[in-house]
């Protein structure tokens, strides 16, 4: 029976297409790592131009800002909070502006829970 079996290949072809695999990282950490690195891309194109070290803080922290989510659903506000948390650990917001953000990431939640309710 065995030699039956190798004697005959099988008739059967069996054409396999795997899909690559479904991204399951978050919103939050892709925004995270996406203002990061337009901050770390912007910080080493001034420092290659030979800007000085805050004009090159300045440029990065542009960069940043630039690169934050937009704040237009529940888990885009979530990743702006992230962001705004994480700008200013890393400095790029000085306390008034990271407050102001923050209040901004509340009033849109609130709206967008009123937008929920409304029927």
């Amino acid at each position: 029976m065995r030699l039956a079996l190798i004697a005959h290949p099988p008739l059967v072809a069996i054409d396999a297409q795997a899909n690559p695999p479904r991204d399951r990282t978050s919103r939050v950490e892709k925004a995270l790592a996406h203002c990061k690195n337009e901050w770390t891309r912007a910080y080493d194109l001034a420092q290659s131009k030979g800007l000085n070290a805050p004009r090159a803080l300045r440029m990065a922290s542009v960069a940043y800002k630039l690169a934050m989510p937009k704040m237009d659903s529940l888990p885009a506000i979530r990743a702006a909070i992230a962001c705004i948390a994480q700008g200013i650990t890393l400095e790029v917001f000085d306390g008034r502006d990271g407050s102001q953000l923050l209040y901004a990431a509340q009033v849109a939640l609130s709206v967008l829970n009123q937008k929920g309710t409304k029927k």
